[in-house]
């Protein structure tokens, strides 16, 4: 456990450095990358974390702290070994598994004295029936019907909450293209139909925009609009506006005028509606409009 929490005060775990940790989209992340980056973006958490373990340690040194100390060894060591089996995190899989192993080892050793304390109910909560007046005993044993009800409340609200934001259409999915095309005059390189009618979509420039879409099923067409984003472009405008005079800044038009100078010198203009009739075969996407024809995207992801 020492171990572990120095790793993380010390810097030597969760640490990407500089080659992973700009300039590579999630596509690159396997799932220790990702288990990486996501402790290692708080260093608040991250000692959070250590401490947290020094602290299991050394209960664990002394008789009178065990079972205090198996309970929050546990409580973490377990996350870790799903962590490390779920995320494929094969390196450091088998001394997870030696460490919850012998975390199970210590407390089912004192299982008695883990019992008496965590399952027995307390003598006075037993007495509580026995006390109330005999016209007060059935309302006490309401309790059985008030907490099925509380649970299919907070079960009914998450789930009217996913039927009416998480909403899928027929072409939810990531898709590339595979257009033979040349001139890549239609841009459209990845296109994203995401929950709710969401759209994100690269460019073979790979600017990224993002936007939504309107779609008919009945007619098999949608409308897709997107605006370009990247920090890039912020920094872009931002620092065009800090070279002008003061009387330009409070210009409302400024902005918009080098936004759009941006876009053209970066090819990255916004897509505006236009509508597209599309065709689903098997794991292709074909896309047609009056501008483009029989544009040809392979099903790469799809949640299920």
């Amino acid at each position: 456990m020492f171990s572990y929490a120095f790793t993380k005060i010390l810097k030597t775990q969760f640490n990407m450095g500089l080659s992973y940790a700009s300039d590579m989209g999630l596509d690159y992340f396997n799932g220790l990358l990702f288990t990486w980056y996501y402790y290692g973006y708080s260093r608040t958490y991250g000692l959070i974390i250590a401490y947290t373990q020094i602290t299991a340690g050394v209960l664990l040194l002394f008789r009178k702290t065990v079972r205090l100390g198996v309970v929050l060894f546990l409580s973490f060591m377990v996350n870790i070994l799903l962590v490390d089996i779920f995320y494929e995190i094969d390196g450091a899989l088998w001394h997870a598994a030696k460490l919850t192993t012998l975390g199970f080892f210590l407390l089912f050793s004192d299982w008695k004295g883990f019992k008496t304390y965590f399952l027995r109910a307390l003598e006075k909560i037993q007495r509580i029936p026995q006390i109330l007046p005999s016209k007060f005993r059935q309302a006490y044993r309401l309790k059985f019907l008030i907490i099925p009800v509380m649970i299919w409340y907070a079960y009914n609200d998450i789930y009217e909450s996913k039927q009416n934001f998480l909403i899928k259409n027929e072409l939810f999915g990531v898709w590339r293209n595979v257009t033979d095309d040349k001139d890549h005059s239609h841009r459209l390189y990845k296109v994203t139909f995401d929950y709710d009618n969401g759209l994100k979509i690269k460019d073979f420039a790979k600017n990224i925009y993002f936007g939504s879409i309107e779609i008919d099923t009945v007619t098999k067409t949608i409308q897709l609009q997107a605006r370009h984003y990247s920090e890039e472009a912020n920094y872009f405008v931002l620092d065009s506006i800090a070279k002008v005079s003061v009387a330009q800044q409070q210009d409302k038009n400024l902005k918009k005028e080098i936004r759009n100078y941006y876009h053209t010198i970066n090819n990255s203009t916004p897509f505006q509606k236009e509508l597209y009739s599309y065709k689903i075969e098997q794991d292709t996407l074909v896309l047609s409009s009056s501008n483009h024809k029989g544009l040809k995207f392979v099903n790469i992801h799809v949640e299920n």
